[in-house]
């Protein structure tokens, strides 16, 4: 209610500062006719709200004018900005215009959590706030959480170079350790072939000359044969033939059976290095990215008045954020 008379739909002439006819009618209640002025609360009182208005520990303090001081209508506010209140959130049609020191909480008329406690009203303690210490305190708070948020963007940049800069480096790593192994494993696989192959040339060579002397040996025992088949016509022939032959053919048993102990040739086999065999079985085996234990602050507590304390982190071996 703003205080006038309700409407009665009758069409009336607008109302002057010093019309007699106007009635104004108590904020509060309504419909009471208005016996005083709050001009702190700048709201009409009919005498039992004035009554209270002037026990009432926030209230009792105000300046109310009655008699010939009440105005006849609503006067321009001093300061429109101190009358500037919210709406409770839990009763919307309440002002916020209280605040509870002992729960340091703010509150409308109708919030009964505060209903025993002692309350301020907050045009009167809002009026030298804004010189106040904690408003004051309250700005060099944002003042050095606007310097710490420029920091920790500072922080936040130089971890991302960071970052990319490791990143770029263990890839590196990596390529280098890849080519090395590579590396190694050319070099072996080349000392491996060349073993392998001098076994192969070893065994070739020397089964080449055995086939050779085969070769010979084998031209000995057909000029043996053709020799005797010649004398098969005279057996005196044939006798003094055969006693001839005879130490030869024993040679040529000796020869062969040398021979043929000398035909092998050596066995081999790769075999693999079994822990590069696990290395290939395990997942794990070629490397791994290990994770280090903790962080490392850049900063902690740049604000050492506000309560919480601000820390900025990056990787490291120890952990210095706990």
């Amino acid at each position: 209610m703003d205080g006038r008379k309700p409407d009665t739909g009758e069409d009336e002439d607008p109302e002057t500062p010093g019309d007699p006819d106007v009635v104004m009618y108590c904020g509060p209640c309504g419909n009471l006719e208005a016996s005083s002025f709050c001009k702190d609360c700048h709201e009409y009182l009919c005498p039992v709200c004035t009554r209270c208005h002037k026990r009432l520990g926030v209230t009792k303090h105000h300046t109310l004018l009655d008699g010939p001081q009440l105005p006849p209508s609503h006067p321009t506010r001093e300061n429109p900005a101190t009358e500037n209140f919210t709406k409770c959130a839990d009763h919307p049609q309440e002002e916020i215009k209280l605040f509870c020191p002992t729960h340091n909480d703010l509150c409308c008329v109708a919030c009964m959590a505060h209903v025993t406690c002692t309350k301020d009203y907050i045009p009167d303690i809002a009026k030298e706030f804004k010189t106040g210490p904690e408003y004051t305190e309250l700005l060099s708070d944002i003042q050095d959480l606007d310097v710490t948020g420029v920091q920790c963007q500072a922080d936040i940049d130089r971890c991302l170079q960071e970052v990319d800069t490791m990143s770029f480096h263990e890839i590196d790593k990596l390529k280098k350790y890849k080519a090395a192994i590579i590396g190694y494993l050319e070099k072996r696989e080349k000392e491996l072939i060349a073993d392998v192959q001098r076994l192969h040339d070893r065994d070739t060579t020397r089964l080449h000359e055995l086939q050779g002397r085969l070769k010979t040996w084998q031209s000995d025992l057909n000029n043996v044969k053709t020799q005797l088949q010649s004398h098969e016509k005279s057996s005196n022939q044939l006798f003094i033939a055969t006693k001839r032959m005879r130490k030869l053919v024993g040679e040529m048993q000796t020869a062969l059976e040398a021979m043929q102990q000398q035909t092998k040739y050596q066995r081999y086999e790769l075999l693999n290095d079994p822990r590069i065999e696990k290395m290939l079985v395990k997942y794990t085996g070629f490397a791994t990215v290990d994770e280090l234990f903790g962080t490392v602050c850049f900063g902690k507590s740049y604000n050492k008045k506000l309560q919480h304390t601000y820390a900025y982190c990056r990787h490291a071996n120890t952990d210095l954020c706990s």
